[in-house]
């Protein structure tokens, strides 16, 4: 639950606790008591599990990021898949004799070192850092083991510069790093509360000047435009675009770009494994439509229009659809069209008009996409593909999508992200109805 071990008193009652693994023997301090469970925090490890690891971070158990760097990396992965199974058997998605559909896990070759972006905290005295667990508190850091080398080097380097710290010391509440692998440059967002005055946007400019690695400083906030200051003519957030390579299954590669500041799966590595799975389990013909609601840059509906007759992309954000009509364009992929439209405006539209398609990806944000699930049996796709961040919110979208029809086929857990309880899952569905 939420990382957390969960064990039980004398009396049954539950007890969470963090930072420990199944088996053990612990002591623990009591924190909070509810009706149901109380939480608690470890003090020792009487019998440890056998795999239990020493964390290789120096701010583990205050910084409130990672929670499962005290396991052995190859269980990471099992006890999440073990977690999944937990959350589907108990809501009635997956019957006990359907245990068989949740296939091995798909681990992480890097367990360190892979996220692309990276996000910090700035506290009242203009020191960076991640938030503790559990609380608003502010843990410095000057390294992150999770992060890409090449962020590490950028954050150690504006720790060095006075320009930073006089950036982010009064005004300032957040921090993002963001790499482009395609260049090997890196784009540092300052978060501001209020509009830039001229000379913090020379100070950013400062701070940009000092960084070879970096592209551009970005100041951004609510209630202005974004402050760009970058080494070129890029003035805006639009004109500067992080980009990556994408293998595909078939050894071809598409060449990705998206806007600085919008989304992008951070870890590249899984991510190919998502689209490598994706492929596999769509089996696409070239007489087939698909339909990509939450298509984002066009990270998967790309990669399925090569295989398809025809890719249809809907997503709320502008500048994600923006960046998807580029990346098919610069990938002389013609088999397709995006669409600025949330994901429930966009199959409404397209059931009116009467569109049919013979697969749905559904890769929704955490709160899933329960309202959005009347309409596709109305497409008659076939077969729906559905990629969730969150076991809870999955579990109930699919007993929503059972109603109508549809039974599930196949699961997979995937470790996207590694060190922490967070977990990535595909689910495979088809049409049962006749």
């Amino acid at each position: 639950m939420g990382g957390h071990g969960l064990g039980r008193l004398e009396d049954g009652l539950v007890v969470l606790v963090p930072h420990v693994l199944p088996g053990e023997t612990v002591l623990v301090q009591s924190l909070k008591i509810k009706k149901s469970y109380q939480k608690a925090r470890l003090i020792d490890v009487i019998e440890p599990s056998p795999y239990r690891v020493s964390p290789p971070c120096p701010y583990f158990s205050r910084c409130g990021g990672c929670d499962f760097q005290h396991i052995n990396n190859e269980m990471q992965a099992e006890l999440k898949n073990e977690v999944l199974l937990e959350h589907l058997l108990r809501s009635r998605v997956l019957a006990d004799d359907e245990q068989y559909r949740i296939e091995a896990p798909g681990k992480a070759e890097n367990h360190f070192g892979y996220r692309q972006r990276i996000r910090f905290h700035v506290d009242k005295n203009g020191v960076p850092g991640f938030r503790r667990y559990h609380s608003h508190d502010i843990e410095p850091v000057t390294t992150c083991l999770l992060a890409v080398p090449e962020l590490n080097t950028v954050f150690s380097q504006c720790l060095d510069e006075d320009s930073f710290y006089r950036l982010i010391e009064y005004h300032s509440s957040q921090i993002e790093l963001q790499f482009s692998s395609c260049d090997n440059s890196v784009v540092v967002f300052i978060h501001m509360d209020r509009k830039p005055r001229p000379s913090e946007e020379k100070l950013a400019g400062k701070l940009a000047g000092k960084l070879p690695a970096v592209k551009a400083v970005i100041l951004v906030g609510v209630g202005f435009q974004p402050v760009v200051v970058a080494r070129s003519e890029m003035n805006s957030p639009a004109g500067v675009l992080i980009g990556f390579e994408q293998p595909l299954p078939s050894d071809d590669r598409l060449h990705m770009h998206f806007e600085a500041g919008g989304f992008c799966q951070v870890n590249q590595e899984q991510n190919t494994a998502l689209i490598d799975c994706l492929m596999a389990w769509a089996d696409l013909s070239e007489k087939e439509r698909v339909l990509d609601l939450f298509c984002g840059m066009g990270n998967f509906t790309l990669p399925m229009a090569k295989q398809a007759f025809h890719a249809t992309g809907m997503d709320l954000k502008r500048s994600s659809i923006r960046s998807a009509i580029k990346n098919a364009e610069e990938n002389t992929i013609s088999n397709c069209h995006f669409e600025q439209k949330s994901a429930l405006d966009g199959i409404r539209s397209l059931v009116v008009d009467g569109q049919k398609f013979d697969l749905v990806l559904l890769d929704p944000p955490r709160q899933g996409c329960s309202d959005v699930i009347p309409y596709i049996a109305q497409t008659e796709a076939a077969r729906i593909i559905y990629i969730s961040c969150d076991p809870a919110t999955l579990s109930r979208d699919l007993l929503l999508l059972k109603e109508e029809g549809y039974t599930i086929e196949r699961v997979k857990m995937f470790d996207m992200f590694p060190q922490t309880h967070h977990m990535e899952t595909m689910v495979k569905l088809k049409m049962s109805k006749k």
